[in-house]
């Protein structure tokens, strides 16, 4: 057998650790934050505890990798050819796109959702990593909603940053056990879409 390119490599180990992100996340959520050690994090990951730390140099290094995956796929969502600037097209894409990703991966966002509240962890994500999203998510929806022509933008921006992160914690904290018909569901998207992608009288 031929020897292991550098690719496969690098192959080997982004799969290694992803496995160790899905493990984390189901153990954060399921038994809080501050209670799970490395120890633990690597014995449910199937490698040693030294083997865990070529991957993450500590739990919070592991934590934040997380979340920042998870806003990353939010980002790119929201800005997909990443010019700063955004469209009616593009809020559009990026509301059915969320909304769409929330209402399929539902164990995902339980699981995030759960973690992300968790005062520890909220404590230590007012830092640098929801700063980073905050410092290029605020300023394209206050320059969005300007251009507009919407007489409070500021408003507008906290409005649709509700009605999104709302339905994220209604799916995952009131459904499957009250039952949202798929149509309900989808009139839901398209007034949220109707009332930021049009321009006021």
């Amino acid at each position: 057998m031929p020897p292991r390119t550098p690719e496969q490599f690098e192959e080997i180990r982004e799969s290694r650790k992803q496995q160790i992100m899905d493990t984390a996340l189901e153990l954060f959520a399921s038994q809080g934050y501050a209670n799970c050690s490395i120890a633990q994090l690597a014995k449910h990951s199937g490698i040693s505890k030294g083997l865990m730390y070529n991957y993450f140099e500590s739990k919070e290094a592991l934590l934040v990798a997380i979340i920042e995956d998870g806003m990353s796929e939010i980002l790119d969502y929201f800005d997909p050819d990443h010019d700063g600037a955004l469209t009616t097209e593009e809020l559009t894409g990026f509301i059915r796109k969320v909304y769409s990703s929330i209402r399929e991966n539902q164990q995902f966002w339980i699981l995030y959702i759960s973690i992300v509240l968790q005062p520890r962890v909220k404590e230590f994500l007012e830092g640098e990593p929801f700063s980073r999203v905050m410092d290029q998510y605020g300023p394209m929806l206050m320059a969005y909603f300007t251009e507009m022509g919407f007489e409070d933008p500021a408003l507008e921006m906290l409005t649709f940053s509700a009605l999104i992160e709302g339905f994220g914690v209604l799916m995952v904290y009131a459904y499957p056990r009250v039952e949202l018909p798929d149509e309900l569901l989808d009139s839901y998207e398209e007034r949220v879409i109707g009332m930021f992608t049009t321009r006021p009288n």
